[in-house]
């Protein structure tokens, strides 16, 4: 299956669950996008059709924007012109600033377990290509090695709106927070616009605006990794959150029956692996969520537990090989079964 069907049957999994057990007959409407290679879908609950398709209109408008400003491969983005400068400094939008300041601070406090510059050696794996399974090619030791030098987050310089990468062959890659800014900004815009209730579902990267109409929590299920049926492993009431998964059967592919997935070791080159299958993490902001639950994911088990124990406002989910799950405190006795 590729990564595009994945994400849409992913997409449905989520929106189906948490509409479950509502209680009452509520209107509701849906549309999905499709943009940063992921199906966004949008629920809004209680508003009359006319003013619901003004705020799907609007809504991936704005993701369209936010594609022409932060897309890697999008040329003409803030992102493209960077990586494309030989090195030399380059203008951006105020947001694009903002947006590589808060992946930098991640960068810094994981000490370079995430890094937006893994760009290169993205790009040599190549996990987003529709290339079936039998068709990839592993990259060779020596080509991963000629590239790990450049992935550095030091080498980002930013001055007001001025970007500088001081490696000429270093690339930046915002897929690790995008996704998150932009549920962030679609849940503000959607707050602006009166709405009380609303799912919002970015590829996986799950925010919920308010409660559910009948006053409830919204209940996410948590993807059992590598299910087809996208069953639940369990659920969480969720209300007014965030809630964002990385793991390894998202975006993966065999060789010789070898699994390789898209979560690289910044000092290796090769996917990490260390006993997990994926982390989620709740917050109130999605960047966050989105940036965290990969470095918590790099940081392995142990020590990105302890990471999200020291972050005020934020809870985790650990699930390892063998599936078992480990929440953090603030979430101990609140997981429920699906």
């Amino acid at each position: 299956m590729n990564i595009k069907s994945l994400s849409l049957l992913l997409c449905v999994f989520l929106t189906a669950f948490t509409l479950s057990g509502c209680g009452k007959d509520v209107t509701s409407m849906s549309q999905t996008g499709f943009y940063f290679d992921t199906a966004i879908t949008i629920t809004l609950y209680g508003e009359d059709s006319q003013a619901s398709d003004q705020l799907f209109d609007d809504c991936f408008a704005l993701c369209e924007t936010y594609e022409a400003m932060f897309s890697r491969t999008r040329e003409g983005s803030d992102i493209w012109k960077i990586n494309h400068a030989g090195g030399a400094p380059v203008e951006v939008s105020p947001e694009t600033a903002q947006l590589l300041q808060k992946a930098l601070h991640y960068c810094e406090e994981t000490d370079g377990a995430v890094d937006i510059t893994i760009a290169p050696l993205s790009a040599l794996w190549d996990f987003s290509a529709d290339t079936p399974a039998t068709g990839h090619t592993l990259p060779g030791r020596e080509q991963i090695n000629a590239l790990l030098p450049h992935v550095d987050y030091h080498n980002v310089q930013i001055e007001g709106t001025v970007v500088t990468l001081t490696d000429p062959q270093a690339a930046l890659d915002l897929g690790c927070i995008a996704k998150g800014y932009i549920a962030d900004r679609l849940k503000a815009f959607l707050k602006e616009q009166g709405v009380q209730s609303a799912i919002l579902n970015l590829g996986g990267n799950v925010v919920t605006l308010g409660n559910k109409p009948d006053g409830s929590p919204y209940r996410l299920g948590i993807q059992k990794p590598f299910d087809m049926r996208n069953t639940p492993i369990a659920a969480l009431a969720v209300t007014d959150a965030s809630f964002v998964s990385s793991g390894v059967y998202e975006r993966c592919f065999e060789v010789d029956g070898v699994r390789y997935h898209h979560l690289l070791s910044t000092s290796t080159g090769m996917p990490e692996e260390n006993g997990l299958l994926s982390v989620s993490i709740l917050s109130d902001s999605s960047a966050d969520g989105d940036i965290l639950s990969t470095a918590c994911f790099l940081l392995g088990k142990d020590a990105g537990m302890a990471y999200v124990e020291s972050l005020p406002g934020v809870e985790a989910v650990f699930i390892t090989e063998d599936y078992a799950l480990y929440p953090t405190s603030g979430l101990s006795g609140l997981l429920q079964k699906p």
